[in-house]
């Protein structure tokens, strides 16, 4: 969840492709099944992947709102509520690039004058203890609040209804138009 990066270099990685504009690309350069992540948030997001041609797809911040996920009603909440550009690709939590609702915290990590967060995994050591206060206390401006850009899309339900839900509703989309 969260937008994370499949980048082990910081510099750079914030300008990395988009899921729907990558996708057709690799799905025509490789000749193994691609899955597709990033982005997907509902039936209609799904659809598309496959229809670029991915083989199967996997949802990351769609299933923050599930139960079976245990994050903080103040994250939940939060993910319910925000726009994707109320997100951001940031180094603040873990020293690898990831994406993240927009907290105190964040802004803060990512203003000119903050320093360089430290490298994987000693930025993620420094900003634990931190964060799991945060996360007991329901702090969200101090939290490692992940939250993707469709995060808004996320239901609040059981993984396993949310899934079958939101591939009934992948499989009704896609049928032949001569069904109707």
């Amino acid at each position: 969840a969260g937008g994370h990066r499949g980048a082990f270099q910081a510099e750079g990685a914030k300008d990395l492709v988009g899921l729907m504009a990558l996708l057709p690309q690799v799905v025509d350069a490789v000749r193994v099944p691609v899955i597709a992540t990033g982005g997907l948030g509902d039936a209609r997001q799904i659809a598309a992947a496959l229809l670029l041609g991915a083989s199967a797809v996997q949802l990351g911040s769609g299933l923050l709102r599930c139960p079976e996920a245990g994050i903080s009603k103040a994250w939940a909440d939060a993910l319910a509520r925000s726009r994707p550009e109320e997100t951001v690709a940031t180094r603040a939590f873990s020293g690898r690039l990831g994406r993240a609702l927009k907290t105190a915290y964040v802004r803060a990590a990512e203003a000119p004058e903050a320093p360089v967060p430290a490298p994987y995994p000693v930025q993620r050591g420094l900003t634990r203890p931190m964060s799991t206060e945060a996360a007991k206390t329901n702090q969200l401006d101090h939290m490692m609040a992940w939250a993707g850009q469709s995060c808004a899309l996320a239901k609040a339900q059981p993984a396993e209804e949310l899934v079958q839900t939101l591939w009934k509703q992948v499989q009704e989309m896609l049928e032949p138009q001569s069904r109707h």
